[in-house]
């Protein structure tokens, strides 16, 4: 049996002009904006870590415990590490780097997120043109064929049931459409408000940041609230 031969090139790139094609290419993206929340997140998570430990208090000399730990364990190395109050020159240097690593990392997020986000508004200024030029193509065929049988005196039946076919075909398609757009639309509209939270958290960090905040940060960026999940289900059920 031979193989089907190849599309032609004029299929393709019709193919890519519907909405349908263009709706893949738009679900595409918000698989990668979805891939960028998640390493923002774990970034995030990471500053937050990395910022307490930098702040993290000197060990408490008031208790009985700790007093006789200490006693216990008087060495020159311990007497200088509760002087530099419980920290090492060491650790604070690495500490500085990974916060400042974190910083930039969250920083080019950013950039990349409002980046993709132009792209998904451009895709959905694609699929609402297709769709418009199909709507009003529809319309002048309604009109074109209202005018026809007003002048035609002996209609053909069996004309007239291929015409009322196309018609049914060409609304299944906009309908089709319309739902493509309305999806698109949605899915766009959460993940703007997304991207806004994401920027505010972002540019809002600092080494003064109050722990309870950061924690605030962290716990709405991972709830992510402006997302509702019954619409990306839906988004992700209509790809086929």
């Amino acid at each position: 049996m031979l193989d089907a031969p190849p599309p032609p090139p004029d299929a393709a790139c019709e193919d890519e002009s519907t909405c349908r094609g263009v709706f893949m290419e738009f679900m595409t993206k918000v698989a990668r904006f979805e891939e960028l929340a998640e390493s923002g997140n774990r970034l995030l998570a990471r500053f937050y870590q990395e910022l307490e430990y930098f702040r993290r208090p000197p060990i408490p000399t008031e208790s009985d415990v700790m007093k006789q730990i200490l006693k216990s364990n008087c060495t020159g190395r311990m007497r200088s590490y509760l002087e530099a109050g419980c920290r090492l020159h060491c650790q604070n240097i690495s500490n500085i780097n990974q916060l400042r690593s974190c910083e930039e990392g969250l920083k080019d997020h950013i950039n990349k997120v409002k980046a993709l986000l132009e792209e998904l508004e451009c895709l959905v200024e694609d699929v609402y043109s297709i769709t418009l030029t199909a709507s009003l193509s529809a319309l002048e065929v309604s009109d074109s064929h209202s005018i026809d049988n007003n002048l035609t005196t002996e209609p053909c039946i069996m004309e007239g049931v291929s015409t009322v076919q196309e018609d049914d075909k060409s609304a299944d398609q906009l309908d089709s459409d319309v739902s493509f757009v309305s999806v698109m639309v949605m899915v766009r509209n959460m993940l703007k408000l997304d991207y806004t939270m994401q920027e505010k958290i972002v540019s809002a960090l600092s080494l003064k940041t109050p722990s309870s905040e950061l924690q605030g940060y962290c716990l709405v960026w991972d709830l992510r609230p402006f997302i509702d999940d019954n619409v990306m289900h839906l988004a992700w059920k209509m790809c086929p």
